[in-house]
């Protein structure tokens, strides 16, 4: 059996698009038998194959023992080096969960290229399969990641980011110049194939976005940002602040003729009343050079 807990990047997709992309040497047509036949259940219960994924959700998938090996996760070796830095961004942990400082180019799962990613590095760190994140932020977005040690308590934080229960702010460096001290953006945002398509009215399979913003310091070309998501969906700041007429710094999947290799999107803080956990990071240097030219 594999089991697999759902983050905010799947959340609202089907099922059955979530198996093809997980179950790579199964064929399509096996799927939707193992879908028919309760072979795959979502939370111990049978789903039709249109079922869209809730974040926290878990999926078990029973495989016959052929299946089974080819799909099996192979455990990876790590270096001395890896070991260290991997031991490096961890800025908390107890015995059931930890929080990690992600790295500019870091991927949090598997994918796009990328045939390895954090989760099978510190699955192999802390010799444990059932290790998930149960928050992402993009490749390009470093800071604070939430990391569950066992399925309890990924679905507990599941569960609390589904409520709104968990406070995450962020820094952002945007192109031009923003005079409001404090704004608040709500609107829809729908996912598609490559970016996060916004509007500013409700619409069918559009999920409603709040965001509050507030201006820390700027110029004529350049506004630094702190944004608290009061909701949590994919890409919700990037194509919130596009959408408003102010790309993030750097950020080349939604801003035009951008030549910055760095994006300047950073988690730096991070409330969990679940567990009267806060943890608050300072600016990183590469934004604090960036930075400068505000003064």
């Amino acid at each position: 059996m594999i089991e697999f807990i759902i983050d905010e990047e799947y959340e609202t997709v089907r099922i059955d698009r979530f198996l093809r992309k997980h179950l790579k040497n199964i064929a399509l047509s096996e799927v939707y038998k193992m879908l028919r036949k309760a072979k795959v259940k979502v939370n111990n219960k049978k789903v039709s194959q249109d079922y869209r994924l809730v974040l926290g959700d878990i999926v078990f998938v029973f495989l016959p023992e052929s299946f089974e090996e080819k799909n099996e996760e192979k455990s990876i070796e790590l270096n001395e080096v890896r070991k260290e830095k991997l031991k490096f961004m961890i800025v908390y942990e107890d015995e059931n969960l930890f929080i990690i400082n992600k790295n500019l180019g870091d991927v949090i799962h598997k994918g796009s290229g990328h045939d390895v990613s954090l989760l099978e590095e510190f699955r192999s760190y802390y010799s444990n399969n059932k290790i998930n994140f149960v928050n992402r932020i993009d490749k390009l977005t470093s800071g604070l990641v939430i990391g569950a040690k066992n399925i309890k308590t990924a679905r507990e934080i599941a569960k609390e980011i589904q409520l709104g229960n968990i406070s995450k702010k962020y820094y952002i460096l945007v192109y031009g110049k923003i005079e409001k001290e404090k704004f608040v953006l709500e609107n829809y945002l729908k996912k598609d194939e490559e970016k996060v398509i916004v509007s500013d009215i409700e619409k069918e399979d559009y999920k409603k976005s709040i965001t509050y913003y507030k201006r820390i310091n700027g110029n004529d070309d350049y506004t630094l940002l702190e944004a608290e998501l009061k909701t949590g969906r994919t890409h919700q700041l990037r194509a919130q602040l596009n959408h408003l007429g102010h790309t993030i710094v750097g950020d080349t999947k939604y801003g035009k003729n951008i030549k910055e290799d760095i994006m300047y999107l950073f988690s730096y803080y991070l409330k969990i009343d679940l567990y009267n956990l806060e943890l608050e990071l300072g600016i990183p240097n590469f934004f604090l050079k960036k930075c400068d030219m505000l003064k």
